[in-house]
């Protein structure tokens, strides 16, 4: 199959790709998928055309390769007009950029750093402009809704975790594989199982795990210095330095307000042993150690996310409900 200049082009017109990443968008779709999107366009088409166009340029196993493009999120499904059967379309760059790095890791290690930063920082400008005025609307008290709009102690990660079922998916985290997170762990995204049409589960993708796993790998990760945050059927284990709405927040400036804190940190340095657990373990720098090795705890710098008061191994640390 040859890719000319001008199906490429138009290609990438049609994934809505920035002219300035062609070039790094180009290793994260295969040739035929140039191809069908100059033939789909952003049209929906029946899974019987894509296979017979699939067949018709010599590609053996089209119902293969429709998967693996669907699994990608190179295509989703999609309704048309009432059509019978299953249907498709093509997602846009911006769907397809986060899978590239949560699912296919070894590829997305051969980008430079530089292309890396360039790709999210135009990612996160995207990101604010589907959701920055949902966040502020929260910050003001209102209630819309939203994802990871507060946070939770581990007790109500498990009482959350204690209304969605049996049965939860595992994924990675967007935020961390697309930042190329080393410091912390990434396949730590909970989800409530859902097997509906465009689901990871739908496109095999993801980790199913018991109620007593999920809340397992919680704790696990809070220990880890994840911070819980969450709502309706996903929890989310963050940390402050790729996190997506905490980056916004720190734009937005909506501490305390968007992530919502439930919570103040009381500290008591009478009791504190000194083992700075709390300084490696806080994502936003409030709990340090001074020039003379001291524990110090800044309540400006603190979002209240609450994961240094269950691990301080002394209760130095508690909670006071806002």
């Amino acid at each position: 199959m040859e890719k000319t200049e001008t199906m490429y082009k138009k290609a990438m017109e049609i994934w809505e790709v920035p002219e300035e990443f062609y070039e790094a968008a180009a290793p994260m779709y295969r040739e035929y998928e140039i191809r069908l999107a100059h033939e789909m366009e952003k049209a929906p088409a029946k899974e019987e055309t894509i296979c017979d166009l699939l067949t018709s340029w010599g590609e053996e196993d089209a119902e293969r390769l429709l998967f693996e493009s669907y699994q990608r999120n190179v295509l989703e499904k999609c309704e048309a007009d009432g059509k019978d059967g299953v249907w498709y379309k093509m997602t846009d760059f911006y769907g397809r950029y986060p899978f590239f790095a949560q699912f296919e890791p070894e590829a997305y290690a051969k980008y430079s750093q530089e292309t890396v930063d360039r790709l999210n920082a135009w990612d996160l400008e995207v990101y604010m402009k589907y959701v920055s005025q949902a966040a502020l609307d929260i910050a003001a008290g209102k209630d819309v809704p939203m994802h990871q709009t507060q946070y939770l102690t581990l007790e109500e990660s498990d009482a959350m975790l204690d209304t969605l079922g049996e049965e939860f998916l595992v994924v990675p985290c967007n935020c961390k594989a697309m930042g190329r997170c080393t410091e912390k762990p990434v396949d730590v995204c909970v989800g409530k199982l859902q097997k509906g049409p465009n689901s990871f589960y739908d496109r095999k993708l993801g980790k199913v795990v018991s109620a007593a796993e999920a809340k397992e790998l919680v704790h696990w990760a809070n220990k880890k210095g994840l911070m819980q945050s969450g709502e309706h059927e996903w929890l989310c284990n963050c940390d402050g330095v790729h996190c997506y709405p905490t980056k916004m927040a720190r734009i937005l400036k909506t501490r305390l307000r968007y992530p919502t804190s439930h919570y103040e940190i009381l500290w008591d340095p009478k009791v504190c042993i000194q083992c700075g657990k709390c300084t490696r373990i806080c994502n936003h720098g409030a709990f340090y150690k001074d020039a003379q090795g001291n524990v110090v705890y800044d309540e400006e710098k603190c979002w209240g996310c609450t994961i240094c008061a269950s691990n301080c191994p002394k209760g130095a640390i508690t909670l006071k409900k806002r």
